[in-house]
């Protein structure tokens, strides 16, 4: 990935690291590792694709790193390379995918983090290095840990080995009890800019086209970007699934129903499904609500601008608020189990008309 460089005032210098956009971020890790204030516990929050895991890999070897220059990581040296190839000793990873291959050894499967799996990570962090300064424990999909596996997270996190550092990655940081996230230094990825992901790929050999429609699909994920540059499936699954937020949107009152209750019928076979096509509603909203207000050159769904702004001539600012209210609604109800027909219905009910549509 092209790097990133900007000041850090602990390291009195540049700091240069391989990822796309996220300048502030890896600012603030530099510096507490130049001022040996490195915390015991990170929860790096943000959407799925936007630079969580390669932001924890690239701490992680700058944790590490034999040849640590201006704070950053070298790339080179034994740690570096270890941590980039998922090899190194002291910087573990646990997943829904590593604890998928342990379930099936048992037979189970399961869609959450499970209370054994937190256990044995709690094992492992009172594990002192064994070749590097810093045990590194990262849990990918934090979110999906069960109540009672974050409450036996709790004791770690209260008393944690001076040499460990434990770094969660959450796609919705306050999915995470609050005892949980206030032992935490909470390190928030917002979207990064459309002119950082073309400019990465166009350095990682994209076309300038094919790097700028990309961009355009990816909503600010540099991750999907990365990996869409390589697998058009993923290109033209993301343009099917804002063809099919704005035709729910778009329709009348009776089909936003019928849509809704299909949905909400499915939910619990076609879970992670339903969730990004929620995330995929909530952003074409967000940019109806942009286009109301004339500052289209911060869409995240470029290249559906004349759709959009057809949609969004019908309805005020404040009934396109009201329908992303009724989004996120819709998702803290389906994480609160709320009954999935119930709060689809409940949420296309809160959508302003469509003129001449009704």
């Amino acid at each position: 990935m092209t790097a990133v460089s900007s000041y850090d005032q602990g390291a009195k210098g540049l700091i240069n690291w391989p990822i796309w956009g996220h300048a502030a971020q890896a600012n603030q890790l530099a510096q507490e590792v130049a001022l040996d204030h490195v915390r015991h516990a990170y929860l790096f929050a943000g959407p799925d694709g936007v630079g969580k895991s390669t932001l924890a890999r690239l701490f992680a070897q700058v944790l590490n790193c034999s040849g640590l220059t201006n704070g950053t990581p070298c790339g080179e040296c034994r740690s570096c390379r270890k941590i980039a190839r998922g090899v190194h000793p002291d910087v573990q990873t646990y997943s829904l995918e590593t604890q998928e291959v342990i379930s099936e050894r048992k037979g189970t499967k399961n869609t959450t983090l499970t209370i054994e799996t937190v256990r044995e990570l709690c094992a492992a962090t009172a594990l002192r290095p064994m070749e590097g300064r810093w045990r590194v424990i990262l849990v990918e999909d934090a979110e999906a840990m069960q109540g009672i596996a974050q409450e036996a997270l709790l004791k770690t996190l209260e008393e944690p080995p001076k040499f460990m550092v434990l770094i969660l990655l959450s796609d919705d940081g306050e999915a995470m009890l609050p005892t949980i996230r206030s032992r935490c230094q909470t390190v928030d990825l917002r979207p990064v800019s459309h002119a950082a992901i073309v400019t990465g790929l166009v350095e990682e050999g994209a076309a300038a086209d094919q790097a700028d429609r990309i961009a355009a699909l990816a909503a600010g994920r540099p991750g999907w970007a990365k990996s869409a540059a390589s697998d058009p499936r993923l290109i033209a699954s993301r343009g099917e699934a804002i063809g099919r937020a704005m035709s729910w949107i778009e329709t009348n009152g009776y089909q936003r129903l019928v849509t809704a209750v299909r949905l909400g019928d499915g939910f619990t076979k076609k879970r992670a499904e339903t969730y990004a096509d929620l995330d995929t509603l909530l952003g074409v909203w967000r940019d109806l609500l942009l286009l109301v207000n004339s500052v289209p050159g911060y869409l995240t769904n470029r290249g559906f601008e004349e759709k959009m702004r057809e949609l969004a001539r019908s309805w005020t600012v404040a009934e396109i608020h009201r329908a992303i209210r009724a989004v996120q609604t819709c998702i803290s109800d389906l994480e609160a189990n709320v009954r999935p027909r119930l709060a689809m219905e409940a949420m296309v009910l809160q959508w302003p008309k469509t003129t001449g549509r009704q």
